[in-house]
């Protein structure tokens, strides 16, 4: 009896250590239970009767990637959308409109957002509706039942039409392990063919695991959808029992990070379908009391989820940010009321780490969970600026997917050209438009090594004359 009590214990040891996944909440229901019943409002008279003007055709080159930040209601109804930077967003996802097991589909608090929507139509911003359910059972349902997904399919559509949305991101999350391979992709691949042949124009994505623990077809959950975001984040939380970086870019040891999420999960999809992947990075960080107060101390108790805009000065109120060198990520700490506290979270720095990993991978682009979780801080914008705002006079470059990385950079800069245009020269300008430099292209490399620490301009021109330009950071 004794013998078959241990390996009953030792069969549920092995459960959860390699099945955190069934028992854990992601980041976007943690956040919802955390922060989304504080801040329910309704909309107003005013933004009720104004009409939504549909997406406006942009005049300067802009994005030359995807750009996809969520918005959840707690954030709109805190006043969101006057720190909002549209021209530097290609996707703005609205979160959430829930669904239920029928196919039915609630507005999200405040709803419409008809100032959203109409700064970022004003800016070619397409507008998204996160159509959300955590509810493994729920979501069987809706996969299995051709009523109920015909009904969600219908009343997707009708939520688009009716709104002068540009498309719908599935947000299904808790699915069971025997859901998540060919039952999801069929779906999925039925609501894109829907969408595309009623909404022409229309996009599809889905909210894609970090880690494929079991069950995913992540190469076919790309192929049946216009894009899939990877929640490259929820690697640490309020599960853990030591402290580390909510999405740390490496690991000293081979375990679990972003780098390998893309290298060994996604690597099928990123062959096959690199332009259809999205980055998420996370704008927030997790707080715990610990043990002692070094990096991965074991954790004492769990406190909850910081944002950007407060971890960037409390850091500076305990000493200033460490960094992580082998999670390539931030962290700060400080003694209280006889406890340690540590909180973990991605700076500028970190942040700016995983936007080369895109692009260096030739990845779609990135996107943010959450918006406004920075508030009316500038750090985050002005990295998006330098990294993927072209500012140059031709969209040939923006098609073909070229860009800089990494960026800052300590002095070379390599070119990603993943549909290997014939780039023949550069010109290197300060601010001010001196030209610094006119040199050819040498194997996709570029050497600012001489250049003093600072903000420069880089134009690219290819055997053609097309020619685009790109901020970039020496430090």
């Amino acid at each position: 009896m004794k013998t078959k009590l241990l390996f009953f214990f030792a069969i549920i040891i092995i459960h959860i250590s390699f099945g955190q996944e069934i028992i854990r909440k992601g980041t976007h229901q943690q956040h919802e239970e955390e922060f989304g019943k504080q801040r329910k409002v309704t909309a107003s008279v005013k933004i009720k009767n104004t009409p939504i003007i549909p997406l406006q055709a942009r005049t300067t080159t802009g994005l030359n990637k995807i750009v996809f930040g969520f918005l959840p209601y707690w954030e709109y109804n805190s006043g969101a959308n006057a720190n909002m930077h549209y021209d530097l967003l290609s996707h703005v996802a609205l979160f959430s409109f829930d669904a239920d097991g029928s196919g039915n589909i609630s507005t999200p608090s405040g709803w419409p957002w008809t100032d959203v929507i109409n700064s970022a139509h004003s800016n070619n911003t397409k507008v998204i509706m996160v159509v959300k359910n955590f509810s493994s059972t729920q979501i069987h349902t809706l996969l299995t039942n051709t009523t109920a997904k015909n009904n969600l399919f219908n009343n997707i559509k009708n939520l688009i039409n009716n709104n002068q949305l540009d498309g719908v991101n599935i947000d299904f999350e808790s699915l069971s392990s025997s859901d998540r391979g060919s039952l999801l992709n069929t779906f999925l691949t039925d609501l894109t063919t829907y969408i595309h042949t009623n909404l022409p124009g229309k996009e599809v994505s889905f909210d894609g695991p970090a880690v494929n623990w079991s069950g995913w077809d992540l190469n076919g959950l790309a192929n049946s959808v216009d894009y899939v975001f990877i929640m490259a984040y929820d690697y640490n939380g309020s599960w853990s029992t030591t402290t580390g970086a909510v999405a740390p870019l490496i690991h000293p040891s081979g375990g679990i990070c972003v780098s390998k999420s893309l290298d060994n999960d996604y690597a099928t999809a990123i062959t096959n379908h690199a332009d259809k992947l999205i980055l998420g990075v996370p704008y927030y960080g997790k707080h715990w009391k610990t043990a002692t107060d070094v990096a991965g101390s074991s954790i004492t108790s769990y406190v909850g989820s910081t944002f950007y805009k407060n971890t960037v000065t409390e850091a500076n109120d305990h000493g200033g940010a460490l960094w992580n060198a082998n999670y390539q990520t931030s962290w700060y700490k400080w003694f209280q009321a006889g406890s340690w506290n540590q909180v973990w979270a991605d700076t500028e720095q970190a942040t700016a780490a995983k936007f080369d990993k895109a692009i260096s991978k030739n990845l779609a682009g990135v996107g943010m969970w959450a918006l406004n979780y920075d508030a009316g801080r500038s750090e985050l914008w002005n990295l998006i600026d330098s990294k993927f705002n072209t500012l140059g006079v031709d969209n040939f470059f923006t098609a073909n997917n070229v860009g800089l990385y990494p960026n800052p950079t300590s002095g070379n800069l390599q070119i990603s050209n993943p549909k290997q245009i014939q780039i023949t020269s550069y010109k290197i300008y300060t601010p001010s438009g001196k030209k610094l430099k006119t040199t050819l292209i040498n194997k996709n490399h570029i050497d600012i090594s001489f250049l003093k620490n600072g903000l420069y301009f880089i134009q690219l021109s290819d055997e053609k004359g097309n020619t685009t330009a790109y901020k970039i950071i020496k430090n």
